[in-house]
């Protein structure tokens, strides 16, 4: 996948993190967890899932390998792990950016959208690894329930915000039909963020989205970036 990034692991000794590690049996089995769940992001943005291997998650996190196995015997149980986690942190974030836009419909779509394309928060490691899932789940039926397109979550909210708009504007419009036109925006904006992160632009990705909206809510967004994030 074009998003995976082929850099050479680095064999150094990491330094030894702040926080030392709990002694309580459930706080060192959720510290150990993380530590994994963090190795394995990074190792797949790295060397992609064909490449994760036991030995890069010990040098990754800073753990035995023995205690590798200790926690995930197999590598399945792993990524779904891992996977479950970035689909968590996502979902959180468009929520939370949702939530503080207020009830307006039209900031509330425009906050969600913001969230998306400028990746507020996201680490390159993060974004690397939920695109690597992605593309991995056109094979792997597993894992499409948590990184689905249509997300129930996702697409349900972006679906009655627009019912909201068109309700509220009069729009000769089915509430479905924008959402996957907002959504499907979003997923190309995605894949040219991962296509080539250097060139990806955040600014002209807003402009892009805004122009959309204000095509087909323009008595909400006719007014431009002002209007839509204010």
């Amino acid at each position: 996948m074009a998003a995976v990034k082929k850099s050479a692991p680095s064999r150094k000794a990491r330094p030894k993190s702040a926080v030392s590690r709990p002694k309580k049996r459930e706080e060192a089995k959720a510290y150990f967890r993380a530590k994994l769940i963090e190795a394995t992001i990074e190792g797949i943005a790295r060397h992609g899932f064909s490449g994760l291997s036991v030995s890069r998650l010990a040098d990754y996190s800073g753990l035995s390998r023995g205690m590798v196995n200790l926690h995930f015997e197999r590598k399945q149980v792993l990524l779904l792990q891992v996977l479950k986690h970035l689909a968590d942190v996502y979902r959180a974030g468009w929520q939370a950016a949702v939530e503080r836009a207020g009830d307006d419909p039209a900031k509330r779509l425009a906050a969600l959208v913001e969230y998306d394309v400028i990746r507020d928060g996201h680490g390159s490691n993060t974004l690397t690894a939920w695109l690597a899932f992605r593309q991995e789940a056109i094979t792997n039926p597993i894992y499409r329930p948590l990184c689905d397109t249509r997300e129930a979550a996702f697409f349900g909210t972006v679906k009655s915000l627009c019912a909201a708009l068109i309700k509220q504007g009069g729009y000769k419009l089915k509430p479905d039909i924008a959402a996957l036109g907002i959504t499907f925006l979003l997923e190309g904006l995605w894949l040219d963020w991962a296509l080539d992160t250097e060139r990806y632009d955040a600014k002209t990705g807003r402009e892009v989205c805004l122009a959309h909206l204000s095509a087909i809510f323009p008595q909400h967004f006719g007014k431009g970036v002002r209007s839509a994030r204010s």
